[in-house]
């Protein structure tokens, strides 16, 4: 509330999507996985992050580990998509920003795609993502957003469990509000499978190295953990690749904080891998990424070895007690 609060008033450089009156706000009270107004809440978050820096400016007694624009630019899909584009770094291709279904349809008509991932442009954890697909007469959907109709008005839950939509009309008023909120559309990038599931890896990159990894694997088109999918081996990943190709593919990750991101310490890098095993995608930079209690690279988990990094924690403290 604070946040949105925070962005009742900032400068919308966009200045076309959903903001409450300040009275609604006040009002405003708490629902279990109700989603407020995302582009609300990211100016007041990108107002807050221009704050803190601001103040910062006039200490000498801390230390960033990641810089708030980058921060700032990691919860902006389209803003992201299109740094790590300009940067070399390989990424699904941009269909841009939609206003409406019938928007969304057009651009799909128009690049010959018949697969997306729609997202909002300040979500984070699968909130607000669509994977759809179509083949001109049939749809399918598959989402965690759960879609609610209350006086008249539509409203969106966050959710973990999968929803699948084949209906035209529910489709169009499921990404008509997304789209209200600023809707980023991306080609949807096929990935390989293995122990008779998809996957995509969490790569969390340190001072530029690609260091812990985790293989999400699923059944359905979103591969997030907290959905209760499973866990893979990065070995195996490696193997099927082979040397050339698993190094590739972290050098694309290392690239993402290296060139695109280069004031920040650290993030956690989504990266696909194609169907043959040798071709592969960053789908997401995600500025705080790096939650992967008990997975460790050279001894260190993700938060000992920031703080290593950092220049924070004794290079003579053994890993076991670093991490705490």
């Amino acid at each position: 509330l604070a946040l949105l609060k925070a962005g009742a008033d900032a400068e919308d450089e966009e200045g076309r999507y959903a903001r409450p009156a300040s009275a609604t706000l006040g009002a405003l009270e708490f629902e279990r996985g109700r989603i407020h107004w995302p582009r609300q809440w990211y100016l007041g978050f990108r107002r807050t992050l221009r704050l803190v820096e601001k103040q910062l400016l006039s200490s000498h007694a801390h230390y960033l580990m990641n810089s708030p624009a980058e921060i700032a630019l990691m919860f902006d899909k389209p803003a992201c998509h299109r740094r790590l584009s300009e940067s070399g770094v390989p990424v699904p291709k941009c269909l841009g920003t939609v206003g409406s279904f019938d928007e969304l349809r057009a651009a799909m008509r128009a690049k010959g795609c018949a697969r997306v991932f729609v997202k909002l442009a300040h979500g984070s954890s699968a909130s607000g993502v669509v994977a759809y697909q179509t083949d001109g007469v049939r749809q399918r959907a598959t989402t965690t957003v759960e879609v609610v109709r209350r006086g008249g008005r539509t409203l969106l839950y966050n959710s973990r469990r999968i929803r699948t939509h084949l209906g035209a009309r529910e489709i169009a008023a499921l990404v008509d509000e997304l789209c209200r909120h600023r809707a980023h559309v991306e080609r949807w990038f096929p990935k390989a499978g293995i122990e008779g599931r998809t996957f995509d890896l969490r790569v969390v990159v340190i001072a530029g190295k690609a260091r812990q990894r985790v293989v999400r694997l699923s059944r359905h088109p979103l591969t997030n953990l907290h959905l209760l999918n499973g866990r893979g081996s990065p070995e195996r990943v490696a193997s099927r690749m082979g040397e050339a190709g698993w190094a590739d593919s972290l050098d694309a990750c290392e690239r993402v904080m290296k060139v695109a991101l280069p004031r920040s310490l650290y993030a956690g890098v989504d990266l696909a891998v194609a169907p043959n095993f040798r071709g592969h995608s960053v789908l997401e930079v995600n500025a705080f990424g790096d939650l992967l209690p008990g997975v460790l690279h050279e001894g260190l988990d993700t938060y000992a070895a920031e703080l290593r990094a950092a220049g924070l924690a004794p290079e003579t403290l053994p890993a076991a007690t670093e991490a705490r």
